[in-house]
């Protein structure tokens, strides 16, 4: 049997999470081990936790998606981020790539497109798609 994957959602919006977890562990997609309301919350459960991946909003209160992104891969070089945003702005986009995130999906995706993201970053891949 294969280990499901241990995921972090990192948004500021409490139904957005839910909804996430509920299809993420429904569909045996993986495991959420943990979830933070904003990018300071999760550099501070990055302490205890060890995601195989991160499923990270955009823009958040405190600190933005983009910079917890830069900040998290400098205390865990590795660590596999999927960054997701309600709108698709190309000032965003590459702002993405330069942040270290491994892909990106727009939160207005489906299912399929999800679970087609988070394989693919798993298996150590990029998915930006818009």
């Amino acid at each position: 049997m294969t280990t499901k994957p241990k995921i972090i959602i990192v948004d500021d919006h409490v139904l957005f999470r839910e909804g996430i977890k509920l299809l993420i562990e429904g569909e045996g997609i993986g495991e959420i081990i943990a979830e933070a309301e904003n990018g300071q919350e999760f550099l501070d459960l990055l302490k205890t936790q060890n995601p195989d991946l991160v499923l990270m909003d955009v823009e958040m209160p405190v600190m933005d998606g983009l910079k917890a992104t830069m900040l998290a891969l400098a205390i865990t070089p590795g660590l596999k981020i999927l960054m997701f945003s309600m709108y698709y702005e190309q000032e965003y986009y590459s702002a993405m790539i330069n942040s270290g995130a491994r892909g990106f999906v727009m939160k207005t995706s489906g299912k399929q497109e999800l679970e087609k993201a988070i394989r693919t970053v798993i298996r150590g891949e990029n998915y930006f798609h818009a």
